[in-house]
């Protein structure tokens, strides 16, 4: 069923002491509550409204959908560049909260900084099928075939080319008269990458933080740049090593044919498991610190585990596991006091008492993979990898290469889940069913490695971001990581995390995180390079020094 213009947006919860524009729906109705919250974490000075897009933009006689976003003219002038970012797989009113500490439309981020500076109208649009903006109101293998990478690319070009802002009746500011610069960090980012191969042109200039560009079907390079930033850190690899050890122990139960249950509920109650959880789901159970690496200042967490397994040549024996070394036992310890019991809590709105229970890969009655509404993003955001299909799943390391997680999680493992998250509907599937689509298929869609670029800036984290090894800077890329040009530059961030080019010093010091000199340095150098290139722009696509 399509959802109206008034559709709930079920994670706007935040209210702000002064509200933007408040403007109806399109069908002249005022808007919803919720909708209405939205406007109010915009902020003053800002501006709210329904862009129509097509379901198919291949085919013009399906239905239309409305899709929201929220524009910040504070820097604006007419004729001035418009800054564009859409938050992807999060609603929109995440990325223009600045309650939260940061708005995507304030100079707190570096998509508002560069507005600022080049005196542009600030843009965020919602991804499609997020928050609000959706075509449907349930998500099945039916109603998510118009999620695509196609579609969602040509969702930004649609706006970008036919906008008309509030404060720009005329329609000057759009794409064909004015550089609209696109800034994306991680699946945004990607989506970025998409849209510069695919439709060439329509943005000006793009700035693309932490993009994954390769899709693959074993991504166990995730791990493993996880694996070399503990070691750099700690400047030794005895807990890299310890770590090694914890998975040959684990792995000798996972892994063996066939395998001996008693022994398996052995270890599953060492570890904590004190409910039923299948073997592989416990893997990943037993993986979960790992996830917080990527976050800014998340390896912390990681290091702070790695100083309560090493030091220890103590054994212990048991009754059904036999020796267990001092690093499975610290490990395991360590597990249950600080991630088992949190490793659910930030999906604990279904009042589970299992305290793993969304890792449940098993349970069609699941909450996690039940529920098929749009108070799920998790659900959208697991039908890219699958149906696309980006895949890029996390896995053990192959056996001739050191592991920091079970070899048992591999890609069967996290392909299985795309059938319990989107059973057929009638003749539909997700795209990686039939096996037609692949990693390589995709590929060739958007370019991969193998993409040409124009006016981008690339910036990936060099030891905290596991994601660096599908980037453009990635050292598996044939040649080499990509190396700066006039038209492209790579920027690979010491001491930087996933995408932690994202806020500016503004936004940092209202949440009280500190500043990376390295991070700072690059978005410096990254607004001289993106005024140089708007610089540039020509009405019509003849830009002043163009190659083409």
């Amino acid at each position: 069923m399509k959802v109206s213009a008034r559709a709930i947006l079920p994670f706007a919860p935040w209210i702000a002491a002064k509200a933007a524009v408040i403007r109806s729906a399109p069908d002249g109705t005022p808007l919803s509550e919720s909708a209405q919250a939205v406007v109010r974490a915009a902020g003053p000075g800002a501006t709210c409204e329904w862009f129509t897009q097509p379901i198919d933009h291949k085919n013009a006689s399906h239905k239309s959908w409305q899709q929201i976003y929220c524009v910040d003219p504070q820097w604006w002038t007419p004729g001035a560049p418009v800054v564009l970012m859409t938050p992807g797989g999060e609603p929109i009113t995440w990325a223009v909260n600045s309650a939260r500490g940061f708005s995507y439309l304030k100079n707190t981020t570096l998509a508002g900084r560069y507005a600022q500076e080049l005196g542009a109208a600030a843009v965020v649009v919602e991804h499609r099928y997020f928050g609000g903006s959706s075509p449907y109101d349930g998500f099945d293998a039916e109603t998510l075939q118009y999620l695509t990478l196609e579609q969602a690319a040509a969702d930004l070009v649609n706006f970008a080319q036919n906008v008309t802002f509030p404060f720009d009746k005329e329609q000057t500011s759009v794409a064909s008269k004015v550089p609209w610069v696109y800034w994306g960090s991680s699946y945004s980012a990607t989506l970025g990458s998409w849209i510069e191969h695919l439709h060439p042109g329509v943005f000006h200039a793009y700035h693309l933080s932490s993009a994954t560009v390769q899709a693959n079907t074993e991504n166990w390079y995730y791990y493993d740049t996880i694996r070399k930033g503990i070691d750099a850190l700690r400047n030794d690899t005895r807990c890299s090593a310890a770590l090694e050890e914890v998975v040959g122990f684990v792995d000798r139960f996972l892994l063996a044919s066939p395998v001996n249950e008693t022994q398996m509920d052995a270890l599953k109650q060492y570890f904590g498991a004190v409910f039923p959880i299948a073997n592989d789901d416990f893997a990943y159970a037993i993986a979960t610190p790992f996830r917080y690496w990527e976050e800014r200042g998340g390896y912390r967490a990681v290091l702070d585990m790695c100083d309560g397994i090493v030091g220890s040549d103590a054994t212990e024996e048991h009754e059904v596991l036999g020796t267990i070394p001092s690093s499975v036992g610290n490990y395991a310890a360590y597990f249950q006091m600080n991630f088992r019991d949190s490793t659910c809590t930030y999906l604990d709105v279904w009042g589970q008492k299992d305290p793993l229970w969304c890792l449940d890969t098993h349970d069609p009655l699941n909450p996690f993979i039940e529920a098929r509404t749009l108070g799920n993003p998790w659900r959208t955001r697991m039908w890219f990898p699958c149906n696309e299909p980006l895949a890029s799943w996390a896995t053990g390391a192959p056996r001739d290469r050191p592991s920091l997680v079970s070899r048992r999680l591999d890609a069967a493992y996290w392909q299985a889940q795309c059938e319990m998250h989107f059973p057929a509907v009638g003749d539909h599937r997700y795209g990686s069913a039939d096996g037609l689509r692949t990693p390589d298929t995709l590929n060739a869609v958007t370019g991969g490695w193998a993409r040409r670029s124009k006016r981008v800036i690339w910036t990936v984290g060099l030891e905290f971001d596991p994601w660096r090894a599908t980037s453009m800077a990635s050292e598996l890329r044939p040649g080499g990581p990509l190396e700066s040009s006039g038209d492209v530059y790579v920027f690979v961030i010491k001491n930087a995390a996933h995408a932690d080019d994202a806020l500016t010093e503004a936004g940092l010091a209202n949440l009280n995180l500190p500043v990376n000199p390295e991070v700072v340095k690059v978005q410096q150098q990254s607004v001289g390079i993106v005024k140089e290139w708007v610089g540039q722009f020509r009405p019509g696509g003849d830009e002043e020094g163009s190659d083409e």
